[in-house]
């Protein structure tokens, strides 16, 4: 059961490293659109009709594509300190409770977005800025970053299930 569960998490790990290597490059894109954007604004008084909306949807994809990867590493908002004072095996308990139902709500939300941009596809649905952004394509890319994060709490609770120490967990006291 451990290996198995290794092997899928581990498997599921690689999917969210490739969601964060997204991430990474929509920042790069958002910052080199902003200064962009900034410099023709205040050098010519030219504002490029694209940045808002290409922005807003760089933005999106920065902020979601890595939370797969930031749960994996520890990085997303916890309260340790609850898990710290409790006895490790209740701790763990706890945390694949507080996993398992936020494992609930990322599946409701992706697959709410997942059915949103297939509504946009079927419409042909574009945005109303002047850029007229077929409205399927953010939406899918915000709809996969979802299920990243789903996948990622998946992971997390077959580690904890299986008794994996997880990268967020503290080391076991040496003994004395």
């Amino acid at each position: 059961m451990k290996q198995l569960a290794e092997r899928i998490a581990a498997a599921i790990d690689r999917w969210c490293d490739a969601g964060a290597w997204i991430a990474v490059i929509c920042c790069a894109l958002l910052a080199a659109m902003l200064i962009a954007e900034s410099v023709a604004t205040a050098a010519f008084s030219w504002s490029q009709p694209w940045a808002v909306e290409y922005g807003a949807y760089l933005a999106a994809t920065t902020l979601f594509a890595g939370t797969g990867y930031t749960l994996r590493h520890g990085a997303h908002i916890r309260v340790v300190a609850v898990l710290a004072a409790l006895p490790r095996r209740l701790a763990r308990a706890l945390d694949a409770a507080c996993t398992a139902f936020a494992l609930g709500v990322a599946c409701f939300a992706a697959s709410g977005l997942t059915e949103l941009a297939f509504r946009s596809f079927k419409l042909d649905s574009v945005s109303y800025f002047t850029m007229q952004t077929p409205l399927a394509a953010p939406q899918g890319v915000l709809a996969a970053s979802f299920w990243l994060l789903a996948a990622a709490l998946l992971a997390r609770c077959l580690r904890l299930l299986a008794g994996v120490r997880l990268i967020d967990e503290a080391a076991p006291p040496a003994e004395l």
